[in-house]
């Protein structure tokens, strides 16, 4: 049934709708095997992203200078290939590498779900990735927004409790009148500690211990919704 109260949804998407880490190893994997390389795609795809997110820490702190996800992506590649040395990429390979970000393939069910979510609700994303990013992943799966709100346009990244606050102030609602969909755990504690309401999906292929510890890392009774389906999300939503 409808969330009483409930206006529009904002949906994390890296891991919750897109898959990150099929694209990412997909391709260094590629690039490993004609190269004959023997690389650890895994672990290469995770090191990636757990390193863009601890840069982008930095950024929030004001120890960088605020750049996007694009460019926080290529600025830990460098990093990241010299810790995994087996692959020898050139400047230009590492640029074009540094685009599967803006290749990635939804989640079986995400799609028609979160256009049948659109028929109730104002359904945006709030994402710390770059807008080019987002807009890119979401042509390439004919997947349609209401609108796109990216951290590098925002005062503030998640999980910081401006950026959920913001996202709900530039849709016109409240922050209790916008629920925050997710399939990590921290992402909704960060939303409901700003006043949003929140719904967990679960990914099972997202369902990786990339951080220190598994998700969901909170009881799922902590959000306002659960469900461990795409399709169970829009029957608990409509």
């Amino acid at each position: 049934m409808k969330i009483p109260g409930v206006k529009a949804l904002t949906f994390d998407v890296g891991g919750t709708v897109f898959d990150w880490r099929g694209a990412i190893e997909t391709e260094v994997q590629r690039i490993s095997d004609e190269q004959q390389a023997g690389a650890d795609a895994r672990q290469i795809a995770t090191d990636w992203r757990v390193r863009m997110f601890e840069e982008l820490e930095r950024v929030k702190s004001g120890e960088l200078l605020r750049m996007n996800a694009d460019v926080l992506h290529r600025h830990v590649l460098d990093e990241v290939l010299d810790n995994h040395d087996s692959l020898k990429l050139s400047v230009l390979e590492r640029d074009e590498l540094n685009q599967a970000w803006h290749r990635m393939k939804t989640w079986d069910g995400s799609v028609d779900a979160i256009h049948k979510l659109r028929e109730t609700y104002t359904t945006t994303v709030l994402t710390v990735l770059s807008l080019s990013i987002a807009v890119d992943c979401s042509k390439l799966n004919g997947l349609s927004w209401d609108g796109i709100m990216s951290g590098e346009f925002m005062d503030h990244y998640k999980k910081d409790p401006e950026a959920y606050q913001q996202g709900a102030k530039l849709l016109g609602h409240q922050p209790n009148e916008v629920m925050m969909v997710a399939t990590h755990a921290a992402d909704l504690m960060g939303a409901k500690n700003a006043g949003l309401k929140t719904a967990y999906i679960h990914v099972e292929e997202e369902w990786i211990d990339v951080f220190p510890t598994p998700e969901p890392i909170h009881p799922l009774s902590e959000f306002d919704v659960s469900a461990h389906s795409w399709a169970e999300l829009v029957e608990k939503l409509t």
